[in-house]
């Protein structure tokens, strides 16, 4: 599904627009003129329909976070494509690596039937850490760079488009449409760090926001990480989607 003419939805899931499998996040391709990268990777089981749609071999997998339906997937992605570097949040590295339940919260969402009791996370030792700030260059003036967001979960990352026509942020699970939230009973879901993350989005001049699930926003996004910003000025937490 063709967002715009750098960025293509590759994966979906139930919570969005069933494009993939039900557990998938929402997963983009990002071109450039000379490299691709995706943002996120789904749950696992549709690694072969995430490349098909795509199109191409990515050069990168920039993963916004390690739970399940974002990191799921590294490890079959990175089995079909060689030479593809796997990034994530430098504290969720260790539990995308090893596949680990507790770490990652695979075993709350199992508890909480989100998960099928016989879902597991393959090891993905390729990962390795991103910095905040760090810069991917794709060519044709298209430019990604990393922001660290923790809250929603340690290790936390949002990317920042930048293209020749338009901007975008690829909020992950930190921020959605209408400024919702996704603050969530895990331990690493941490309040007062969300709302720096929050605050220091909106400050952010983009055009699109692209999440992690539910609805898309094409044009006029700052809006959305407005609204969060306001919320957090007030001494609250903005409306969380789960």
């Amino acid at each position: 599904m063709r967002l715009t003419d750098h960025v293509t939805l590759v994966a979906s899931g139930a919570a969005g627009f069933d494009l993939t499998d039900p557990l998938d996040c929402h997963a983009y391709l990002v071109r450039g003129s000379r490299r691709s990268a995706l943002i996120d990777a789904g749950a696992g089981r549709s690694a072969a329909d995430i490349l098909r749609i795509a199109g191409v071999r990515p050069d990168l997998l920039l993963l916004t976070h390690g739970h399940a339906d974002h990191a799921g997937g590294a490890a079959a992605l990175a089995a079909a494509v060689p030479g593809l570097r796997v990034l994530a949040g430098a504290e969720a590295v260790a539990w995308i690596a090893d596949g680990d339940e507790a770490g990652l919260s695979v075993d709350k969402g199992k508890a909480a039937g989100v998960y099928p009791p016989d879902y597991v996370v393959p090891p993905c030792p390729r990962v390795e850490a991103v910095a905040d700030g760090a810069e991917f260059d794709l060519g044709g003036g298209v430019l990604v760079r990393a922001l660290a967001t923790p809250g929603h979960a340690d290790g936390h990352m949002c990317y920042l488009l930048t293209t020749p026509h338009h901007t975008a942020l690829f909020s992950g699970d930190c921020v959605f449409s209408g400024g919702r939230i996704s603050l969530q009973n895990l331990h690493d879901c941490r309040v007062p760090e969300y709302a720096a993350s929050l605050t220091m989005l909106a400050a952010l001049d983009v055009d699109a926001l692209f999440p992690g699930h539910h609805e898309i926003s094409l044009a006029g996004a700052g809006r959305h990480l407005t609204t969060a910003r306001d919320i957090v000025a007030r001494g609250l937490l903005p409306r969380s989607t789960t």
